[in-house]
């Protein structure tokens, strides 16, 4: 297991992602005794992948539906990949299919130009007919795949990678830019798709276990299943930042709503001037005053269990105040330290305690 190939591990363009901290990560959990993991914030799957990758059984959870779906591709899905003829009906236009206009007549001119958001018409469409050619156990995964495909292809094509502002007008103004890809920008829908599907389906394997993707909010989960190893990255909450910095749903809504078209257009904001999507639960991971609680009630839940947290300073909780809170739950404190250099990819100045539980600090 020391020869994890991380250069192959899926790739991605999400705010926050782990993924080029895995080989760390991985050096400091491989030698904790745990048969069952749960990653509470799972993301783009990226810590998810490194723990199906050691054998273990992999509960993944995200409470953004289009990120629960790259779970269930890559983590709960063992075989199932997209093939030539896939990719043929997903791009096409079909006459036994009848599209909307939906993404056309509501985005234009906010994310992507006329010709593209034509495109995403056409490909939800033919995403949802995948249930006509294939069983619901087989077609739940294509779908899975497609869309994470789509995703990461959306994001390829956004600046900052992000759906927090309408801001068309960067892409297509002809000014001298000091910033972004307008290359990378500009490649079309279909070129990216098939590349993220190539890479996708290399991903797709089998680690022999019963792996499970989850779309629910985090303080609603529970320990039925006797998970023994919890591994918590919530977003990084800070004194004086506006909780709209930290809300991933107002990153990334117009993924999370084309994941579900079928109640896209009820969730929206149409008073806002990005259309986005009205969050319809309260999430208390990104406020300081309730994120504390939701903690406290995380570490309580599966107090039995080994807890890794990453923790970016300074951040709310403080660090002393998660450790009181682990201490309190008699979770045992296992710590190391991630000096500025980590983000460079130089991993020194390790401290270390001989205990159970992983509490990374990624410094800024």
């Amino acid at each position: 297991m020391s020869n994890l190939d991380f250069k192959g591990f899926p790739t991605t363009r999400y705010q926050g992602s782990k993924r080029k901290l895995l080989p760390w990560i991985y050096k400091n959990i491989k030698s904790l005794n745990f048969k069952t993991a749960l990653d509470v914030f799972g993301g783009t799957a990226s810590v998810s992948y490194l723990l199906k990758r050691m054998g273990r059984k992999v509960i993944y959870n995200d409470y953004l539906r289009f990120n629960y779906l790259q779970g269930k591709a890559l983590i709960e899905n063992n075989n199932v990949i997209l093939n030539d003829s896939d990719l043929k009906f997903l791009t096409s236009r079909h006459k036994s299919i009848s599209y909307n206009f939906f993404v056309q007549k509501t985005f234009h001119d906010i994310y992507y130009t006329d010709e593209e958001n034509a495109w995403i018409d056409k490909f939800l469409c033919n995403l949802k007919n995948i249930s006509n050619i294939y069983d619901e156990d087989i077609a739940q995964y294509k779908k899975a795949l497609a869309f994470s495909a789509f995703a990461q292809s959306a994001l390829k094509k956004r600046p900052f990678n992000l759906f927090h502002r309408s801001n068309l007008y960067l892409r297509l103004n002809k000014v001298k830019r000091s910033f972004g890809n307008k290359t990378s920008w500009d490649g079309s829908f279909e070129k990216y798709l098939k590349y993220v599907v190539k890479e996708l389906n290399k991903s797709v394997f089998d680690n022999k276990k019963k792996n499970t993707a989850l779309n629910m909010n985090a303080s609603d989960l529970n320990n039925k299943e006797k998970i023994d190893f919890v591994y918590l990255d919530p977003p990084y909450v800070r004194k004086g930042v506006s909780t709209s910095d930290v809300d991933y749903m107002r990153f990334y809504h117009f993924l999370d709503g084309a994941s579900d078209p079928e109640s896209w257009e009820y969730r929206i904001n149409y008073d806002s001037s990005n259309l986005r999507m009205e969050d319809n639960h309260v999430n208390e991971w990104i406020s300081p005053q309730k994120n504390r609680a939701a903690f406290e009630n995380l570490f309580e839940t599966f107090r039995k269990s080994v807890i890794v947290v990453s923790y970016k300073e300074p951040g709310i909780p403080k660090k002393r105040e998660l450790i009181y809170s682990l201490k309190k739950y008699k979770v045992q404190l296992y710590e190391a330290y991630l000096i500025l250099q980590a983000l460079r990819g130089e991993f020194k100045g390790l401290s270390w305690t001989h205990m159970r539980t992983l509490l990374p600090i990624l410094a800024n």
